[in-house]
């Protein structure tokens, strides 16, 4: 056994001393970063899209400004409450009426605030608080006149930084100027609201059909851009023409808005659990967040195995091909050569998933401090012991059988092409363990679960998809003991493989061959 360590430290040697393997190390992390990153970069280096509305209402257009602006003004509230806690130096450099407002919306309670915003959107002015009669019409200023430039350099964010309207251009010739606008790149797209967008024809005293075709969508509306794949702009000016839409119509009809949400409110179902003691209890973030944080444990299982397969494949070709594999089995058992390389590989491997986890948590330990209490429940799922006990024997398990798997059938190959070419019928039972993660994970303990828990090359990751469940503590056992003796028959079988693989050259042997070793005393 001595030898078999002696190899592992030098094949842990040669693996981490490698640029790609320091590679491999930072890859993870810095794909993450990248993911996280480049959108939030991209987002912010995407010009405002620019557009029209030629407005044949007469009426809409006004109203989706004014609810622009209502939603412009709450969302101004909360940056400035934020800006007023966290940065008060940046506060104090803001325009006076900025000031103002603010510090206005921050003296009212909940209900009040809500008033105070629609106050200022409105047309009227039946509100009598100071800052509406005083300086609604200096805010609306400010709004109407504030560039990008402006709001990038106060750290502000309102809708016109996404989606810029611009006028219609007079004349005759409205749409033939919108057009080639558009198509020499001025203008991102138009819309046309036609003449009677919310329908005033047919009988609502009639039947179903009739009452319907009153309030059908007006067929003169239009959307028109070059651009078919961002329907950003289309959608966010769609929601404030049916919200104004939809007010209008519930005025006409006679019905309050608070009936209209009163009908259309859904019936909310609460959830519970059954707890250990058969008592019910609410579902907490925590139980929700448990039920799903196995599958990243499985994920990490997965990746460790998949991106150490091609070491583990390759790691014999090397020695075969320079000829020094003799050299070798002169001096150490095909044994103790197996169980080194496989101890040498895994620990270069696990080191970094080892890593790879780390920064998992990090992060997630990270989020928790930025998001506050809603995170809470991710931050005590990472850190459950159930579940980090669980992870450890199953990752553990797991990575060795499939190392001792891999490491017999890469010494039947005598070049890197045989094994790249044996790479994918080699992850068979990892692509099979990654179809049916979803599956397990919403039956945890269902039938299919459990007769795959005790399938060897899926167990690993079935058992720790079922974490959420939890299964029985007897199926733990049993798997635990399964896996212990698949590693057990894996290294025997592989052994035997190795023995006769290590020093085969020429062509690759056959089925029947590696069968006759594998039967062979």
């Amino acid at each position: 056994m001595n030898k078999a360590w002696l190899v592992a430290r030098q094949e842990f040697r040669q693996t981490v001393s490698t640029k790609a393997f320091w590679i491999g190390l930072l890859s993870l992390p810095v794909i993450i970063c990248l993911a996280v990153a480049v959108p939030i970069l991209l987002d912010q280096t995407t010009d405002a899209r620019r557009y029209a509305v030629v407005d044949d209402s007469g009426w809409l257009l006004a109203e989706i400004d004014r609810s622009i602006y209502q939603d412009d003004l709450q969302g101004l509230a909360e940056d400035l409450q934020q800006m007023h806690r966290q940065d008060r130096e940046a506060h104090d450099r803001l325009p006076e009426i900025l000031r103002a407002f603010g510090g206005a919306w921050r003296e009212l309670d909940e209900m009040h605030r809500n008033g105070l915003i629609q106050a200022l959107a409105s047309a009227a002015t039946a509100d009598t608080s100071t800052f509406v009669v005083v300086r609604k019409a200096e805010l609306l200023d400010w709004w109407t006149r504030a560039t990008t430039e402006d709001l990038d350099r106060l750290h502000l964010d309102l809708s016109r930084q996404h989606f810029a309207r611009v006028e219609v251009p007079p004349g005759t010739d409205t749409e033939v100027a919108l057009n080639n606008a558009i198509r020499e790149g001025q203008l991102f797209a138009y819309f046309i609201i036609g003449r009677d967008p919310v329908g005033v024809g047919g009988d609502p005293a009639g039947d179903a059909s009739r009452y319907a075709s009153r309030y059908a969508s007006d067929r003169s509306s239009e959307y028109v851009s070059n651009n078919l794949t961002d329907r950003e702009l289309r959608d966010w000016f769609a929601t404030y023409a049916d919200a104004c839409v939809r007010r209008v119509r519930l005025q006409r009809e006679g019905i309050q808005p608070a009936v209209s949400d009163w009908v259309q409110a859904s019936v909310t179902f609460g959830e519970r659990r059954v707890g250990a003691g058969g008592e019910v209890a609410e579902v907490a973030t925590r139980d929700k967040v448990r039920q799903w944080a196995p599958a990243v444990f499985t994920y990490l299982l997965w990746i460790a195995v998949f991106t150490s397969a091609q070491m583990l494949l390759t790691s014999t070709i090397e020695e075969k091909s320079a000829r020094i594999m003799e050299v070798l089995v002169s001096s150490v058992s095909p044994t103790d050569l197996l169980a080194g390389k496989v101890i040498g590989v895994a620990g270069a491997g696990l080191i970094v998933v080892g890593s790879w986890a780390l920064c998992l948590l990090a992060g997630m330990l990270s989020l928790a401090h930025i998001v506050g209490p809603a995170a809470q429940g991710l931050t005590q799922v990472a850190s459950d012991p159930y579940l980090l006990v669980a992870f450890a024997i199953y990752f553990l398990l797991g990575y060795l059988l499939y190392a001792a798997y891999l490491v017999g059938l890469g010494s039947l190959c005598t070049s890197l092409k045989e094994s790249q070419n044996l790479m994918w019928p080699a992850m068979m039972p990892l692509l099979v363990a990654l179809m049916s993660m979803t599956h397990i994970s919403k039956d945890p303990n269902g039938t299919m679960a459990r007769v795959l828990s005790f399938i060897p090359p899926l167990t690993p990751f079935v058992m720790m998809n079922r974490s959420g469940g939890p299964p029985p503590l007897w199926e733990y056992v049993a798997t635990t003991l399964l896996l212990v003796l698949s590693i057990w028959l894996a290294v025997r079988a592989a052994a035997r493989v190795f023995r006769v693989g290590i020093l085969a050259t020429g062509s690759r042997p056959s089925a029947r061959e590696v069968l006759r070793w594998l039967l062979a005393r």
